[in-house]
């Protein structure tokens, strides 16, 4: 089959799923946040562990896990924890750290998964808020809190949308392993887009990813709508006080009602 072809099925493919389904699965994404490493992960983990100073044994649900690096984290020290994740590739890559604590499965974050069971469930790395309309996002909020037990924390990690609009100017071009990407950003119809255009030798392809313009405000109001009350916010992975213009990240601590 020509190439041409194959690139046009390629792309067909790309436009009718939705972003968050064909950009996870793509070996593009791993190498475009191959930066995004476990050393990270483990640094916000341990960061958090101190500050949360959960009960040994505690029950945790990584929610969106990806290939599971904070879930691993947690893992090791030692907590019984639940990787979930809408992207088979994902799963797969994470199943070969199942250990007696620590288990991954497939599973969409708009679906319920247990009720009352989690001590703590961690949505981290900007993995909420992908969805068109208001009821799927709300799903995921109602969801979380049926996950948790009474007084159970929830820790949800955004990026600061309100730093991130005054970049979108911005334009990127980086080559990894060989691959181009180019990457610019905009704010459209309340969702923060990023276009990200990767050129692999002859081939071309176009990806997106697309989250709702969560501000810090307006998700206190939809987690405590949802029965969730925000009780800390920091603004990075070293838990340093949130600053609205120069903090990259909103991490929201809140606690079952």
């Amino acid at each position: 089959m020509a190439l041409h072809l194959l690139q046009s099925q390629f792309m067909q493919k790309v436009e009718t799923k939705e972003w968050f389904k064909c950009w996870f699965d793509s070996p593009y994404y791993e190498l475009l946040y191959k930066d995004r490493d476990q050393a990270e992960a483990d640094l916000f983990i341990n960061n958090l562990v101190k500050f949360l100073q959960p009960k040994p044994g505690s029950f945790m649900l990584d929610l969106a896990c990806g290939k599971g690096r904070h879930a691993i984290s947690l893992g090791k020290s030692g907590f019984n924890v639940t990787g979930l994740d809408i992207s088979q590739k994902n799963i797969h890559a994470a199943e070969k750290y199942t250990a007696k604590n620590l288990s991954f499965y497939i599973h969409d974050m708009r679906k319920p998964y247990m009720a009352n069971y989690y001590d703590y469930v961690f949505n981290l790395f900007t993995s909420i808020g992908y969805f068109e309309n208001e009821r799927e996002n709300d799903a995921v909020f109602t969801n979380v809190h049926h996950a948790l037990k009474p007084d159970g924390v929830f820790i949800l990690d955004f990026v600061n949308v309100h730093k991130a609009a005054q970049c979108l100017s911005h334009y990127d071009e980086k080559e990894t392993e060989g691959i181009k990407f180019q990457v610019s950003k905009k704010i459209e119809n309340g969702f923060l887009v990023k276009d990200i255009h990767v050129i692999d030798g002859a081939k071309q392809f176009h990806f997106e990813e697309k989250v709702h313009m969560f501000t810090e405000p307006l998700l206190k109001q939809t987690l405590e709508r949802h029965g969730l009350q925000v009780v800390n916010i920091f603004g990075d992975y070293n838990l340093n006080a949130f600053n609205l213009e120069q903090s990259d990240r909103f991490i929201l601590i809140s606690k079952k009602k």
